[in-house]
């Protein structure tokens, strides 16, 4: 991946292969010398500018890795199209809900 550069590359790097052996936030902080803020940036990069499929597990073990099949895939995209639903319906009511007036 040479279109990566150094930060993007040393976290890429540091990313397991598969779901077995994820690896968490804190060791990734701890390996790359970067803060948590930088490295969840990365990773946002490195998904959405990249297109480099990496997943996110939420339970023990936690932590990041790189999808590689579709099975990885689903359990990636489960806990992020939970979250969209729960989002959505949360910007509908605060649009919709009646405010008090404070005057």
């Amino acid at each position: 991946m040479e279109h990566l550069d150094k930060d993007e590359k040393a976290i890429y790097d540091l990313l397991p292969k598969g779901i077995d052996r994820p690896r968490p936030l804190k060791e990734l902080e701890k390996l790359s010398g970067l803060k948590s803020r930088e490295v969840r940036g990365i990773i946002y990069r490195l998904i959405v500018l990249h297109h480099v499929p990496i997943g996110a597990r939420y339970k023990h073990p936690n932590g990041y890795y790189i999808i590689t099949n579709d099975d990885e895939r689903k359990q990636a995209l489960a806990p992020l199209t939970s979250q969209i639903a729960m989002m959505s319906k949360r910007a509908q009511v605060i649009g919709n809900v009646e405010l008090e007036n404070k005057e």
